[in-house]
């Protein structure tokens, strides 16, 4: 783990692999030992990736309020501030709005403190882009470096920015808007199969035992596999990045 994240998210990442593994495991093999240790590998798994989940969340939520960021920046340079100066007022503005606890409230103090160590506003808003490892961040470094070599007007380049940030967000919004009905399809599409295996067991009992002797766990086996490949294609389809 190369970053720390609250423990908190590991757990439920582990659990809620463990709870999914455990079920599609015990499902198609009826073992309480096969699905206990898919649970726990699957679940181990889920633990180490729901770090990179929580961080996709976070560069989100740090671009959307970048957008306020870059808006209250170019209010306090059309005010007369500074642009060192026009981040401590930018964060005064994000801390009504989100709260001492926001993402970029805490960023914008760190480039507060990095600005009075008398560190180049461009390295500082690279270093910062880099961390978080943002389009929207990098480019408004490149744009502002370009800007302030050759005397062009900050004010409005940053308006124009935070516009372009918005329009990217609207779109984003639109495109979830659109594919939630799909995506809410596609995962009843892929319950029903589990929904067939389990009304076979309540309403036929005995109907699938020979399916889960030696022979017919081979069959099963071939029949997780197609399921999780439709599974992860489904998910696949409806994952549009902008």
């Amino acid at each position: 783990m190369n970053r720390r994240y609250p423990w908190k998210v590991y757990q439920t990442g582990f659990f809620a692999g463990f709870g999914k593994a455990a079920i599609l495991s015990f499902l198609f093999y009826r073992d309480i030992l096969i699905a206990c240790l898919a649970g726990i590998g699957f679940g181990s798994y889920r633990m180490f990736s729901a770090g990179k989940d929580y961080r996709r969340q976070q560069i989100c939520e740090i671009t959307f309020q970048f957008r306020e960021g870059l808006q209250g920046i170019a209010a306090a340079l059309g005010a007369g501030y500074s642009i060192e100066n026009a981040f401590q007022e930018a964060q005064k503005d994000l801390l009504l709005l989100y709260g001492a606890d926001a993402l970029l409230v805490k960023e914008f103090h760190w480039i507060g403190q990095q600005l009075s160590l008398n560190r180049p506003i461009e390295d500082v808003l690279f270093a910062f882009a880099d961390r978080w490892k943002s389009e929207d961040i990098l480019h408004f470094a490149q744009v502002f470096q370009t800007a302030k070599r050759t005397g062009g007007n900050l004010i409005s380049i940053t308006r124009s920015t935070a516009e372009k940030i918005s329009e990217k967000i609207e779109v984003e919004r639109e495109i979830a808007a659109m594919l939630a009905g799909k995506k809410m399809e596609g995962k009843i599409m892929n319950g029903i199969p589990l929904g067939i295996i389990l009304y076979f067991w309540i309403c036929s009992p005995g109907f699938l035992d020979c399916m889960y002797r030696a022979s017919g766990r081979i069959v099963m086996t071939i029949l997780l596999v197609f399921y999780l490949f439709a599974y992860k294609w489904s998910e696949h389809i409806g994952n549009i990045q902008i």
